[in-house]
């Protein structure tokens, strides 16, 4: 039984990836045991939250992680336990207890598979030292949607949070156990979609980089090209990630794909004028100011 090395797949927040994976999962790709709504799972994310932790980092300010990249013996050390943890028993929660008793271990994985997860974008380094054959597929999606989807998500969460507070103030303020554990800010960069582009650049930029660096390993791909040519797009990320699928299966699934949905921005006057204001950046990877630009390099 020939281990087959992981897709990781990496790219900003709100890039459109959920449903592209979950057709994945459909085809047979393997993300992991009790993958949540956004099709990530908990253990893999639990991982790149303890190197993010080590980093004194956050998924809105990622740049701590590239102070542990630069020490060479917490590089080291980092990768050692990661690789170790991977091995060991705490993998029954990726490999869930069929996948454990036959495979014991993620290194040992001999089918599709792989996980997702934004911050892979920032940790991707050190999971190439724990699986050096991985391969590498980045999703990007134009960055005044994924801003926009990033500020209403805020706002949304937010909302909730203070209406359960103000719901249950004499609980939380009166309780032995405070402070709460959640808070009220939700994400409080994303609520300036000035902030949230600058971001999208910073996450983009970097996983852009990595898939440079991976050669025939890495693949990228814009969401808007998935969403207005399904079936082609679906063809070659199935083929990158190892997965026989027919025709008629790639078929079926592409239809469920929704091209109106490509540049969503393009209707708000508001949201043009943010990506007018932002032009640089976001050519910078092919994308225009009133949606489609020239194509982002394919890797």
């Amino acid at each position: 039984m020939q281990p087959i090395a992981p897709v990781i797949i990496i790219g900003m927040h709100r890039a459109g990836t959920s449903m592209l994976t979950r057709t994945l999962q459909g085809f047979g790709f393997y993300m992991g045991r009790g993958t949540t709504r956004n099709e990530e799972c908990p253990y893999t994310n639990a991982l790149n939250a303890w190197v993010f932790a080590q980093a004194s980092a956050t998924w809105e300010r990622p740049e701590g992680v590239d102070s542990l990249l630069a020490d060479p013996e917490l590089v080291g050390l980092v990768a050692d336990y990661l690789s170790g943890v991977v091995d060991g028993p705490s993998s029954l929660r990726y490999l869930g207890f069929r996948r454990w008793l036959w495979y014991r271990s993620m290194h040992r994985i001999a089918e599709p598979w792989g996980w997702k997860d934004p911050r892979n974008s920032y940790t991707l380094p050190l999971w190439l030292r724990v699986f050096p054959r991985a391969r590498v597929l980045h999703i990007l999606r134009h960055g005044v949607d994924v801003a926009e989807s990033l500020r209403v998500r805020r706002a949304r969460a937010a909302a909730a949070a203070a209406a359960r507070y103000r719901r249950r103030r004499g609980f939380y303020v009166n309780s032995l156990f405070a402070p709460k554990r959640s808070g009220f800010a939700h994400s409080p960069r994303c609520a300036d979609p000035d902030a949230g582009l600058a971001l999208w650049e910073a996450y983009t930029a970097r996983a852009h980089a990595h898939v440079l660096a991976a050669g025939e390993r890495g693949m990228e791909l814009r969401y808007e090209d998935l969403l207005q040519a399904p079936q082609h797009h679906l063809e070659r990320i199935a083929a990158f990630c190892g997965l026989d699928v027919s025709q008629a299966e790639i078929a079926r699934n592409a239809g469920r794909f929704d091209a109106s949905r490509a540049y969503a921005f393009s209707s708000d006057p508001r949201l043009v004028a943010l990506a007018r204001r932002h032009g640089q950046r976001l050519a910078r990877f092919g994308y225009g100011d009133a949606g489609a630009g020239d194509q982002v390099q394919e890797a």
